[in-house]
């Protein structure tokens, strides 16, 4: 039997049982559809990690507190102590990182700003004038604080997007106070209360992946920070821009080298500090998303398996109410090849339409996920074309018994069926 023919009898066997047929489609579209819409949460949320990782700075060396154990970080977070600002003098002196072209502390914190009835709490960052330049930040207006701000313990900021306008209500911040409130914690916990004038407003940089927004920060001179705000002197990161990109390992291993004489310590693996490079956090942050999204995939397969199970369900349906009809075929010169093919072809049928239904429906679910919520699904070709392609492969797999089953019949058998 001809192939066209054979799919021609397949489509008109489909339509004669048009609300079976339907139903069939829809266990395997409900399966295809879940599979893509996972998978597309999966791959959002690898890129906009990718985004962010990248969008942090500009070949970027960053130094953590705490040492690494069996590749996890320890000792590391908001109560570890292991860096400070002498730690920053040291990598900063000339000669100490050559293939470092900036290099800049970052104390933080949070924190309560108010200008006049108005408050937000955002996030407070101590750092220096080299934290636009490793950071990859420009200025909508006003400008940047100098290093006489952070040699003069400045009461001065330079405020993000979304800070100005919660706190100024679309006016112009710069040249304006406002006033920072920090308590350390506990209930008896003195809160320091410090004015500043904002000297400069960031450029919006946007919510990063729907994780956190960039924009929400006051950033202030680093010892007006560690002296004024939040009394103390431990960073929670030191952050080094590598001359190049070819040059980021050197610069690791350079400020690896500098921290470990500064620390006292002559044992790398005991290190109380972690220097990783963007392209090592990138690595980590892909291999991560990469294990959820095959996690995802793996879930909304179970879909895609119950589907299966019907198709095979209809199928052998199908074949005990044709057991007639399949004699006669074999009793007028049909082979056992075109019998097993006139099922099989019958099963693809409807699992490829299923699937190409599925993938409309999936992406529609992705687009109704991006718009509905702060995460951001992404549907790729490639994971059309594999949903497809899977939903007829579960149609050879699921319809393969049935389709034997109706080839190994006897015509006489058959033809004395009721």
């Amino acid at each position: 039997m001809p192939l066209l023919e054979t799919l021609r009898t397949a489509l008109v066997a489909t339509a004669a049982n048009k609300l079976r047929a339907a139903l069939t489609i829809l266990g395997i579209l409900v399966g295809v559809a879940a599979v893509i819409g996972m998978v597309s949460v999966g791959e959002g949320a690898q890129a906009s990690i990718a985004s962010t990782l990248q969008g942090l700075g500009t070949n970027l060396v960053l130094v953590s507190p705490g040492g690494t154990s069996a590749g996890l970080v320890r000792g590391a977070g908001g109560g570890a102590t292991t860096l400070t600002l002498d730690d920053v003098t040291a990598l900063a002196a000339a000669g100490a990182v050559p293939d470092a072209a900036a290099i800049e502390p970052e104390l933080t914190g949070r924190a309560q700003a108010i200008v006049g009835g108005t408050n937000t709490n955002t996030t407070v960052t101590g750092t220096t004038p080299a934290y636009q330049t490793v950071r990859n930040w420009t200025i909508a207006s006003g400008s940047f604080f100098t290093q006489s701000d952070v040699d003069a313990r400045a009461a001065v900021a330079v405020i993000g997007a979304t800070t100005a306008a919660d706190l100024f209500n679309g006016g112009d911040a710069v040249g304006q106070y406002i006033n920072l409130n920090f308590s350390s914690g506990g209930r008896n916990a003195p809160v320091r209360t410090v004015r500043l004038l904002v000297v400069g407003v960031f450029a919006s940089k946007g919510t990063a992946g729907g994780f956190f927004n960039r924009d929400d920060q006051v950033v202030v001179p680093v010892t007006t920070a560690a002296q004024r705000i939040f009394g103390r002197t431990n960073v929670n990161t030191i952050a080094i821009s590598a001359t190049s990109q070819d040059t980021m390992v050197n610069a690791q291993v350079e400020v690896t080298q500098v921290l470990l004489g500064t620390h006292h310590v002559s044992d790398p693996t005991q290190a109380d500090f972690t220097v990783q490079t963007q392209q090592e956090l990138l690595s980590a942050a892909t291999t991560a998303t990469s294990t959820f999204t095959v996690l995802l995939a793996a879930i909304g397969s179970i879909s895609l398996l119950v589907g299966g199970i019907g198709i095979m369900n209809i199928m052998l349906v199908s074949v005990t109410e044709r057991t007639r009809e399949i004699g006669l075929r074999k009793a007028l010169g049909a082979r056992r090849s075109d019998i097993l093919g006139q099922f099989l072809v019958e099963a693809v049928v409807l699992t490829t339409l299923g699937g190409i239904a599925g993938a409309i429906v999936g992406i529609l679910v992705s687009v109704a996920i991006t718009n509905l919520s702060t995460v951001r699904a992404t549907v790729t070709p490639l994971s059309l074309l594999l949903a497809v392609s899977v939903s007829s492969a579960v149609g050879l797999v699921f319809g393969l018994y049935p389709a034997r089953r109706a080839a190994v019949l006897q015509p006489i058998v058959a033809l004395r069926s009721e």
